[in-house]
């Protein structure tokens, strides 16, 4: 087995840790949201989660967080730089840099693009936490 580049952690505690994780963003009542910032901190866009919010696979304890849906109506425009994952009450709890692309990309939110446009439509394709 070759040396590891990173922290390789054993199944059973990315499926404790993203578990925990979960339930800690689940735990307000409602559904959670990323919000896209520029790399200004100018809020770009509002992706609506479902409620759960993901779910962690059982055998690899990867998170999937469940997309509910576009931000219709972009707030402002910019370059996407990073998405923070805020709970139902609006406190954020992870912050993530973007991707523009179709494919998953564990640790960072793939976006159909990182242009922004006032008015437009925003798509997360995937944000995956492994």
């Amino acid at each position: 087995m070759p040396a590891p580049s990173g922290v390789v952690y054993a199944a059973a505690a990315t499926i404790a840790a993203n578990t925990g994780f979960l339930a800690q963003i689940d735990a307000a009542v409602g559904a959670c949201s990323i919000k896209i910032r520029s790399s200004t901190d100018v809020l770009l866009a509002t992706i609506p989660l479902a409620d759960p919010a993901g779910t962690v696979d059982p055998a690899t304890g990867v998170l999937t967080l469940s997309i509910a849906g576009p931000d219709s109506s972009a707030a402002a425009t910019g370059t996407a730089a990073y998405g923070q994952l805020c709970d139902a009450d609006g406190a954020v709890w992870m912050a993530l840099p973007t991707q523009a692309g179709t494919a998953a990309v564990s640790g960072k939110l793939v976006l159909q693009t990182l242009s922004i446009v006032i008015g437009g439509t925003v798509v997360i394709y995937s944000a995956v936490l492994s």
